[in-house]
């Protein structure tokens, strides 16, 4: 695995950002550890592609309790049936704004381009996400609702390469 703290770091600073603006909740660092694989740990998992001078996948993931609070949050006082038509939606979008002010810090230290892919959400604890087994940097970030999970799986291509 070729990453490090130069990639890592913007993710957890838009995670942080992201979130607090959107939510006005505030949102603590976590856990950095090591795994084998991007697998989401809880059963509401955003996947986002990252391509360019980093290619790889982000996997954000958190508990359904979590993920629907942040919604509520975001979306203010609507409807149950309002929330349920925007809830994935919501979530693909919160995902797509952390991966997007990652990419864009990258891209301003780095002086060369990534772009992203438009967000796969899934949810439910009875399914499973099987991703290609690569290393893993999982980024933990609390918030009052409980934890989120960023799972890097990104590697620096080779110059020339």
């Amino acid at each position: 695995m070729k990453i490090n703290a130069d990639i890592v770091n913007p993710f957890i600073e838009a995670g942080i950002s992201v979130i607090k603006e959107l939510t006005g909740i505030d949102v603590r660092r976590g856990h950095l550890t090591y795994r084998v694989t991007p697998a989401p740990a809880y059963e509401v998992s955003i996947i986002i592609g990252v391509f360019g001078f980093v290619t790889g996948q982000v996997v954000y993931s958190m508990k359904k309790e979590v993920a629907v609070r942040l919604v509520q949050r975001i979306l203010g006082d609507v409807s149950a049936k309002q929330m349920k038509e925007l809830f994935v939606d919501t979530l693909g979008e919160v995902a797509n704004m952390i991966t997007g002010n990652a990419t864009s810090l990258l891209n301003k230290r780095q002086d060369h381009s990534l772009t992203i892919t438009t967000p796969a959400i899934v949810t439910g604890s009875q399914v499973s996400v099987r991703l290609v087994p690569t290393p893993t940097v999982a980024l933990g970030m609390y918030t009052p609702y409980g934890p989120i999970e960023i799972n890097l799986s990104l590697e620096r291509k080779e110059e020339g390469a």
